[in-house]
């Protein structure tokens, strides 16, 4: 499998462990007059800190498979970059607030759909590269004549 190919599967979990993390480093942000006025915030059922520590664990495995060579970069960044904006998003539409949650409804109208199209452009991405890499491959071969000579 082309470093490029495995890059699919690094970003959506690097991506993963990006949100993970995110969202436990940004912890609540309620306002504080929900706060005194009894609304409590809506606590996903995430692992907590020990989670939070094995998502940090596993973004720093798929850095060093990108640094290795083992997985090409762009996607895993986009896919990261992906990640964080759901960790962010699941912060702002889990806040506790006295009326309409405002920020959580731009979060989920705008800022999920662009996560998704990040994570897209990094299938893109890597299946184009991985496209160009078997074109130049196929090309070096033909162009070289003792590779044929076999």
């Amino acid at each position: 499998m082309h470093g490029a190919l495995r890059a699919i599967p690094v970003g959506l979990v690097a991506g993963l462990c990006a949100a993970v993390l995110l969202y436990h480093l940004i912890g609540d942000v309620s306002t504080a007059s929900a706060l005194a006025e009894g609304i409590r915030a809506h606590e996903p059922p995430v692992v907590g800190w020990p989670g939070a520590l094995l998502a940090a664990a596993g973004l720093g495995g798929c850095g060093t498979a990108v640094v290795r060579g083992w997985a090409l970069a762009s996607p895993v960044v986009l896919c990261v970059l992906a990640g964080l904006l759901v960790g962010w998003a699941g912060r702002v539409m889990t806040a506790a607030s006295i009326g309409a949650n405002i920020g959580g409804g731009l979060m989920l109208g705008f800022g999920l759909p662009l996560a998704a199209l990040l994570v897209l452009a990094a299938v893109v991405t890597a299946g184009v590269v991985a496209r160009r890499r078997a074109q130049s491959e196929a090309s070096t071969s033909k162009s070289d004549p003792s590779a044929t000579a076999r």
